[in-house]
């Protein structure tokens, strides 16, 4: 023991003097919280390889994902239709809307008839559902009908078999809406709001969720498989996540189309309770979160939410708070614009520049947004109406 403490004399300094300060020195480093506080009572630094030296994770870079959607957290100002048909649409032109199995999609059927009616038309809706067999029993009906146009929802064409084609090929006027892919092989005539808008809004919806989490964002991200725009969506989401936070938390989990309104709000729930972790929900269609309010207060849970293409349930819950924000797309306005391109294709001309570049007026929607009637759905032009009227000679 005598040893021992001759040793340990002779390493902290000999004198009681010194021993008390260097005890002292001892306890401040001990006390220290963080680990810098450590390696600064150190005499040397870890090397390149040690746990101390180890990079910490990049940072957020929330300032490049608010200038992203800086535009979008705004109403927009600029209608996507100026100029009038060159000739007014004849009397009598039948539209058959070929509508997809989602609530959304019925939702732009309802814009859908009111369109074509104010141009005149007359519009049969025929359900598509979400299979081949659906699809190929839908197009096999409107051929039957020798429609003047037929509008197609967000589903995949190649579920239509040669349908599509055999619709073009006898002359008719094949319009689709969200596309994510090359039509022309399909038989469709014109595309609006292609690929290149699903590209954009899964990127807005990964800047919404940097901007609004930061470098803590550990994000979901619920997709509908079966409808085309989800594959684009997905992937520009985690190219985004990734450039702009890289430490940042991120999961892809599909949810079937034909749970949406029963059993997706108990899938999502399932999910969520089994990453408690997990602090945003992202869905490619906002419309897999109808119910998941209730669903989510049952559980005694807690997520921010954010999701392209509200419904009018969905709005409605945004307005309660039940559901933190959409990535608003004017529905009504958007509709309108295919039925302007289309009228344009049956009279013999072509959808205009704005029409053919996917121009569409879209806004992120949070509570404070909500200023009108949720039941009535969101539009940046309440008076597109008229303006369209206008446009196509019929007011």
């Amino acid at each position: 023991m005598l040893a021992k403490t001759t040793d340990s004399r002779r390493v902290v300094g000999g004198s009681r003097t010194n021993r008390r300060n260097a005890w002292r020195t001892v306890a401040a480093c001990i006390s220290a919280v963080a680990v810098v506080a450590v390696s600064a009572c150190s005499s040397s630094s870890g090397s390149a390889d040690s746990p101390a030296a180890a990079k910490p994770a990049q940072a957020a870079n929330v300032d490049a994902a608010k200038a992203a959607i800086a535009r979008y957290v705004a109403p927009p100002t600029a209608f996507p239709v100026t100029e009038a048909l060159a000739q007014k649409l004849p009397a009598g032109k039948k539209f058959v809307y070929l509508q997809c199995a989602t609530p959304v999609c019925a939702l732009v059927g309802t814009f859908v008839q009111q369109a074509v009616k104010g141009a005149g038309g007359t519009l049969t809706v025929i359900n598509a559902g979400a299979t081949a067999q659906t699809a190929q029993a839908a197009a096999s009906s409107v051929n039957a009908m020798k429609p003047d146009a037929v509008i197609l929802g967000a589903i995949d064409p190649a579920l239509f078999g040669g349908g599509l084609k055999k619709l073009s090929d006898a002359g008719v006027k094949v319009v689709s809406l969200q596309i994510a892919k090359d039509v022309k092989q399909y038989g469709i005539t014109f595309n609006y709001l292609g690929e290149e808008l699903s590209r954009r809004n899964g990127k807005l919806l990964a800047d919404w969720a940097i901007t609004h989490k930061g470098a803590e964002a550990d994000t979901v991200l619920y997709t509908l498989p079966a409808l085309d725009i989800s594959g684009p969506v997905q992937k520009a989401f985690q190219d985004e996540m990734k450039a702009n936070c890289p430490s940042c938390k991120v999961r892809v989990v599909p949810i079937d189309v034909s749970t949406i309104g029963t059993t997706a709000p108990r899938t999502i729930v399932t999910d969520l309770q089994a990453h408690q972790g997990t602090n945003t929900a992202v869905f490619v269609s906002l419309s897999a979160a109808g119910g998941l309010p209730a669903a989510l207060k049952a559980a005694g849970l807690s997520v921010t939410t954010v999701g392209f293409g509200p419904t009018t349930g969905n709005l409605q819950d945004i307005k309660n708070g039940a559901l933190t924000a959409a990535l608003a797309i004017d529905f009504p306005v958007s509709t309108w614009t295919a039925v302007d391109a289309t009228a344009r294709l049956i009279t013999g001309g072509l959808p205009t520049a704005g029409e053919q570049a996917g121009e569409v007026p879209e806004q992120f929607l949070e509570q404070k947004d909500i200023t009108f009637d949720p039941t009535h759905g969101w539009s940046a032009f309440p008076d597109y109406a008229q303006q369209f009227a206008k446009l196509w000679q019929v007011s």
